[in-house]
């Protein structure tokens, strides 16, 4: 039985519906109103995406894509109604009809993106907005204040999902079904509040258990989560439809906020015309699945004329008029400040992989956080930040003129580029550095401006490119061979795959970041641009050629050894060699490659180890030798740092001076 709305709304009226967010303890991250263009990510800066992941532009729907401006060229642009457009309500994301011009170069553009066969069924594109590349974090509180299109085939979204690869978790803060035009539909009102997770782990492997009930679930309502196969797999299901009008709403006449807050113990979920009315509607418990960083999605939705709900003929016209949008006038998240405070001043490290807030003191100091959600609170004196890229996200406040972050691991080619990658949101400077395809990681400076910084307060060390042949979708995903027997391979401008497959090859890089395979030692590489990120992976005894700084040793007892700058030496297999200059180099040691060398000299600068086991081995040369009993051994927050010299040391992460001595050279 249907109870008409106005009675039940006045059984509904606040206080009697469960209290809406309690925001006690959180932080701000994004409050973004539309009033301004949009702050697209182009791939270096910027705040929203506006495809999928990889560049893919399907959704699941048959005839329907995602799609932006700016993907299929200039001429299919002129003709491409906009489905992302700033209004004075807001942003309006938009489904449109796309041209019978168009759609060659669309179907081109998914053929090369490994989709060219759902491509002849596309008629309708559609518009999104996430922040897969900028931002994803875990738990908090994510709102949106939005209006939803009328119609028949119309199914908008804000939801979040895995920032890692592969899916479930998901939590869908609402899904809204547009209400029929010609005339009702049962679905008229109603939008979708649920929590998706299944067993797999990062590695996909089954490790969570799945046997769980929901002890918020309503009387008389089944407590278990729905199952459904996916595959070789189940995905579970916690979700309550919800009816608009038993609160007395129109979600498609006003504008309405969508809220959901997600801790380690539940995902609850509210409703309510503004910020002051919001109420719980539903809550569901926190799955072992769900505790993984996720970004966020807001995107409009189609499921089209062959779809699992379609839009009537006659009425398709109606359903994707212009002024028929997904209107978003707010997007709001916020995150938990965190509860460890680590302060400096009282002494405290700041290095601790837990979530922290870290305080410093009022004089010049080193802070090295951990790979937590870290909130490094700066008041005073002249302070160095070492940050190195990880999945969690971090925010400075008090960032002065005379502060410096140094980057380890980012995909930041010097002090230049990462000025060139600031981007502002609202009253804040965002970094961001991308994802590859999972885990974005963005540094936020509190309180800033792009213009208070300057190229001497950035630096860039040991940087890592993107692995943009999985993150991008028109990137082949196999290296370059020489296919025509002419010995020689080279480098595209925007960054190549070369792979010397064993036989004799001149191998010659472009201006972009560079991957070259190197498995025969007559092969040759060139690297003639200094302004990129390159890397070698050689199955041989390889010396890195000039301009090349990242070496990954691939075979056993291969002998990698770096140039007179700062190198990143890689041990990604067993019994490997690595050998650095006078540079200040990186030796990263892979969890499977055991019993490796890093071979040190006199002279060598200030090196850092990292993934050291207990069974690797510090090689030391001849001049280090003789001066053994200068040696000095000091216990670090990252671990020991090893003084070899006055201008020479190496730093040892994980390991305590006991371990380290175990791998030191033993003493004739």
């Amino acid at each position: 039985m249907r109870i008409p709305c106005a009675a039940l709304a006045l059984c509904l009226l606040p206080g009697t519906l469960p209290a809406g967010p309690d925001l006690t303890g959180t932080i701000s991250i994004l409050d973004a109103s539309f009033d301004g263009p949009l702050n697209r990510y182009d791939g270096r800066s910027g705040l929203w995406s506006t495809l999928p992941r990889r560049g893919n532009l399907m959704t699941n729907a048959a005839e329907t894509v995602f799609i932006d401006h700016g993907v299929l060229g200039a001429e299919a642009d002129a003709l491409l109604p906009k489905v992302h457009e700033i209004t004075p309500e807001g942003l309006a994301l938009r489904t449109v009809a796309i041209p019978d011009a168009v759609l060659p170069a669309l179907r081109a553009y998914m053929k090369a993106t490994r989709q060219g066969d759902q491509a002849d069924k596309i008629r309708f594109g559609t518009g999104e907005i996430t922040t897969a590349h900028t931002w994803a974090q875990t738990y908090g509180y994510f709102e949106i204040e939005a209006r939803i299109p009328r119609g028949r085939g119309r199914w908008p979204a804000f939801w979040l999902t895995y920032a890692g690869l592969g899916w479930p978790p998901e939590i869908d803060i609402f899904e809204a079904y547009g209400a029929g035009i010609a005339q009702p539909t049962k679905k008229d009102g109603r939008f979708n509040t649920s929590v998706h997770f299944d067993a797999r782990g990062e590695g996909r492997e089954e490790i969570y258990s799945t046997d769980i009930e929901n002890p918020y679930a309503e009387p008389g309502t089944d407590p278990k989560p729905k199952e459904r196969p996916r595959g070789d797999r189940s995905v579970f299901t916690f979700n309550k439809y919800q009816d608009s009008a038993a609160y007395g709403a129109d979600i498609y006449s006003d504008f309405h906020i969508f809220a959901g807050t997600w801790t380690p113990e539940k995902v609850t979920f509210y409703f309510g015309k503004d910020r002051d009315s919001l109420r719980e509607i539903y809550a569901a418990p926190t799955a072992e699945d769900v505790h993984s960083p996720m970004f966020l999605i807001a995107n409009d939705q189609f499921t089209a004329r062959g779809g699992w709900w379609p839009a009537p003929e006659d009425t398709l016209e109606q359903v994707l008029a212009p002024e028929n949008a997904y209107m978003i006038r707010r997007i709001r998240v916020r995150a938990f400040e965190p509860e460890l405070r680590l302060d400096m001043a009282a002494g405290a490290s700041a290095y601790d992989d837990r979530d922290s807030v870290i305080l410093d003191t009022p004089g010049d100091d080193t802070i090295a956080p951990g790979d937590g959600f870290d909130v490094i609170a700066l008041s005073g004196g002249v302070d160095t930040i070492h940050l190195r890229r990880g999945k969690s996200n971090k925010i400075i406040r008090g960032f002065g003129p005379d502060d410096r972050v140094v980057f380890d691991s980012y995909p930041f080619l010097d002090a230049e580029d990462i000025l060139s990658r600031l981007t502002q949101v609202g009253a804040d400077v965002w970094l961001p550095s991308g994802a590859d395809p999972g885990w974005p990681s963005t540094v936020i400076f509190r309180d800033r401006d792009v213009a208070d910084f300057g190229a001497d307060q950035f630096e860039s060390r040991w940087p890592v490119a993107l692995d943009v042949w999985r993150a991008e979708a028109s990137r082949k995903r196999r290296p370059e061979f020489d296919i025509d027997g002419d010995g020689r391979l080279a480098g595209g401008t925007d960054g190549s795959w070369l792979n010397d497959q064993g036989r004799a090859i001149a191998m010659t890089g472009g201006p972009g970041p560079d991957r070259f395979v190197i498995a025969s030692r007559d092969s040759r590489v060139v690297e003639p641009s200094p302004g990129s990120i390159d890397r070698i992976d050689t199955m041989i005894p390889l010396d890195l050629p000039a301009n090349v700084e990242h070496g990954v040793a691939r075979r056993p007892n291969a002998l990698l050894r770096g140039t007179a700058g700062n190198d990143r030496l890689e041990a990604a297999s067993p019994r490997a060699l690595l050998q650095g200059e006078e540079g200040d180099d990186l030796y990263d040691i892979a969890p499977n490659a055991t019993d490796v060398t890093i071979r040190l000299r006199a002279g060598d600068g200030h090196d850092r180890i990292r993934g050291a086991a207990a069974q690797a081995l510090l090689a030391m040369g001849p001049a280090l030798l003789a001066r053994r009993d200068e040696w000095r051994m000091s216990a670090v927050p990252e671990g020991t740092l090893l003084t070899l010299g006055e201008d020479q040391s190496v730093l040892i992460e994980g390991l305590d001076e006991a371990a380290v001595r175990a791998i030191l050279p033993a003493a004739e």
